[in-house]
């Protein structure tokens, strides 16, 4: 994985790469005491897979801050600073925070930084801009209408690590980077990685067993389109608010068609991210037959709960969407 200066950058069309203050630092950072090399992320769930591949070789920080929603924050003008101090910046794919790109073609021309794209070379549910917002998903883990791979300039869906087994390529592509920074710790990068893939194995295998018998098929969203990759992965159906774009905002003919989908599959919960607006789901609960707000992530950020308990990527699966689809799906 070659290092590029800013005019590389360019010219390969590297692509976004989205990061922040160094106020802005989760608590799941690893913390390195050596002068081992330094890795910032745009993004807290690359963030995390970097903490677990650094372990206690190297320093990898979020710079989103606490609370904040990783696709809506803007950064402030001490980023680049923060940037061209790191050894590796850690991103998802272009166009997926694009005020990133203005400051990639901010960059100096001598600035030296290992640019790691987690979401390279994974398949993407396609971005068939569908207004219904609503996707089928079948569940025999078949990748029909995606990309067979992902060239960094495509419009999949971006959300590919609500999939473990897609999170465990970027988990090998950022060890990856790691490794080329720091060749002479090579091997800890990998051991790191594999031990953590192992857990990425362990968590689908969770969500496998308990959802494979669910008495419901529909998950209804009160927000924006992030979840068709655990729709599609586990076999359930996802029906959400509103599209791919959390900036999008739920019209009336959204809540009362939201509302007939309720009536139809006779739902009882009406999922919404903890780190998005409330207000729909809320009005769902009140005017239908859905009795419960429950929260289901894509995991944009951390919560100041998550943050308290320590939580990462796999716990958040587990403790707050695996129990959520429990709940919603009937398989408990």
């Amino acid at each position: 994985m070659p290092r590029y200066t800013r005019r590389q950058f360019l010219a390969v069309g590297v692509g976004t790469v989205t990061i922040g203050s160094t106020a802005g630092c989760t608590s799941r950072t690893s913390d390195a005491s050596n002068s081992g090399p330094r890795a910032q992320s745009s993004f807290f769930v690359f963030g995390d897979f970097a903490t677990e591949v650094a372990g206690e070789t190297a320093t990898a920080e979020t710079l989103v801050p606490l609370g904040q929603h990783g696709h809506g924050w803007e950064p402030g003008p001490q980023v680049q600073g923060t940037v061209l101090e790191s050894d590796l910046f850690i991103y998802g794919m272009e166009g997926f925070q694009p005020w990133a790109d203005d400051l990639i073609r901010s960059l100096s021309d001598d600035a030296d930084i290992e640019v790691v794209a987690a979401g390279s070379g994974i398949d993407r549910i396609e971005d068939n801009h569908d207004h219904s917002h609503e996707e089928d998903h079948g569940g025999d883990g078949s990748h029909d209408g995606e990309h067979e791979e992902d060239d960094g300039h495509s419009h999949g869906d971006p959300h590919f690590w609500l999939d473990p087994k897609r999170a465990k390529k970027a988990v090998d592509t950022i060890r990856s980077g790691f490794a080329g920074v720091d060749s002479a710790n090579a091997d800890t990068y990998t051991d790191n990685a594999d031990e953590y893939r192992s857990r990425l194995d362990e968590l689908d295998s969770a969500f496998q067993s308990a959802l494979e018998n669910a008495a419901k098929e529909t998950v209804l969203v009160g927000g924006h389109n992030a979840f068709r990759y655990l729709g599609q992965r586990y076999g359930f159906e996802v029906k959400t608010l509103t599209g791919l774009s959390p900036d999008e905002q739920p019209t009336p003919k959204d809540i009362e068609r939201a509302q007939q989908i309720i009536s139809e599959h006779d739902l009882e919960h009406v999922c919404v991210d903890p780190l998005e607006s409330q207000t729909a789901a809320n009005q769902l609960v009140e005017e239908t037959d859905a009795r419960e707000v429950l929260p289901l992530t894509p995991i944009p950020g951390q919560t100041q709960e998550w943050t308290e308990k320590g939580w990462g990527y796999v716990e958040i699966m587990e403790n707050v969407n695996l129990e959520t689809l429990e709940t919603a799906l009937d398989a408990e």
